[in-house]
């Protein structure tokens, strides 16, 4: 079996031109500690202080305390490219940079920074100002670290160590929001002979007032200069509130060139442990195999019991238009979520664990965020269905 050396020495090696780019002028730490103690599953340190005003970029290393002084984490931001660089040093060699995250660059000049490093067994978990930014593989034995150091243009630096039982360290900006609620459950059904009930097929119906556009995507009362809620995004439910006879309504807009975005119905916000969660919904716009707009390779599952469950898949249109809002509803029926596109049924997915443990919602990916509310859902009197049921999956009475 390989050694991790050996897998090491298998990455690519940064060129020396490249490798400049971890050198300082001054060489001298801003922070170190040769007396961390042992690291285990579980230890985290998080950084804080103050980046300069002309900051051009600084680093958290963990080290070794040998001879070469092998680096086993180096997180690098560099403010000019707006990227965070990770990396590994072992016998005076650079590894090969990583530098995707889908959290947007967080660092301002002249601001305080906070950033947590969490050991697995598996990974280094790096959290940005009380938001998870990346992971980072273990490239070498993480039990040999016995040095945090901290270099580049920051001032005011302080490091805590302490053992958690969750990740990340949640800010006070980063703290899940209240999601709004509209929910009346004194009123259970509506008239089916009012103009909302259901009329054609394969559409949901509104319980609010007549909709008389043809144009089937929402008119968004959003300004274009409004920034929306800030993703990643974390809203808050109430115990046992998201149950039959409710839906959750998310309204936004997908960015212009997207990839994909996914929203997940979990319980708590924590990343590590991994969250219980009840559903798992991402459309990969990059995934589709027509190119058609709007086409999407749409996904859904749970994790449950420490795995994934088997993933179901679909490619369709999904009503999701690149620069276009939308209203998204995911429906809790007796037995199955069921999602709709701008009053368009997309798809379904059946419970693998009860809805009424979730507590959270999570949003990320390429799409701008307006509003997340949980909404009433009340039955149509006169017919087997709810409003926002898909009503050819139902029989009349």
């Amino acid at each position: 079996m390989l050694s991790f050396l050996d897998i090491y020495q298998e990455l690519p090696k940064q060129t020396s031109s490249i490798a400049s780019f971890y050198e300082y002028a001054d060489a001298v730490p801003k922070y170190y500690n040769d007396e961390i103690g042992q690291l285990d599953e579980g230890i985290s340190f998080t950084v804080t202080g103050n980046l300069a005003v002309n900051c051009e970029r600084f680093s958290i290393n963990l080290v070794y305390n040998n001879e070469s002084r092998d680096v086993a984490l180096h997180i690098n931001p560099r403010l000019p490219q707006n990227y965070i660089v990770r990396n590994t040093k072992v016998q005076d060699l650079w590894g090969s940079e990583e530098v995707s995250s889908a959290l947007p660059f967080l660092l301002s000049r002249g601001e305080k920074f906070s950033i947590q490093v969490l050991v697995t067994d598996a990974c280094y978990m790096i959290s940005v100002n009380g938001q998870h930014f990346a992971k980072y593989t273990h490239r070498i034995p993480y039990k040999d670290v016995r040095i945090l150091e901290v270099k580049g243009d920051v001032s005011n630096v302080e490091m805590h160590r302490t053992l958690v039982l969750n990740y990340p360290q949640r800010l006070p900006e980063s703290e899940a929001k209240n999601i709004e609620l509209n929910i009346n459950d004194q009123f259970d059904e509506i008239d089916s002979v009012v103009e909302e009930a259901v009329k054609i097929p394969h559409e949901w119906c509104l319980i609010s007032a007549p909709i008389t556009q043809s144009d089937s995507s929402p008119k968004s009362s959003h300004d274009s200069n409004d920034l929306g809620l800030t993703l990643p995004y974390y809203g808050a439910l109430p115990p046992r509130s998201l149950v039959e006879g409710r839906y959750l309504k998310i309204e936004g807009r997908v960015r212009l060139l997207p990839h994909s975005f996914y929203i997940n119905l979990q319980k708590g916000q924590d990343i590590w442990p991994h969250p219980v969660i009840a559903f798992h919904l991402n459309p990969r716009f990059s995934k589709a195999s027509s190119g058609a707009i709007g086409k999407a390779v749409v996904c859904r599952n749970a994790w449950f019991d420490g795995a994934w469950a088997q993933e179901e898949r679909s490619e369709f249109d999904t009503n999701f238009r690149p620069g276009r809002t939308f209203s998204l509803a995911i429906v809790c029926t007796k037995t199955a979520y069921e999602v709709y596109v701008n009053r368009q049924f997309m798809t379904d997915f059946k419970y693998k664990v009860s809805p009424a443990l979730v507590d959270t919602v999570y949003i990320q990916g390429d799409v701008k965020l307006w509003n997340v509310t949980l909404e009433h859902n009340p039955m149509i009197k006169g017919r087997n269905v709810r409003a926002y049921h898909n009503p050819c999956l139902y029989d009349d009475n």
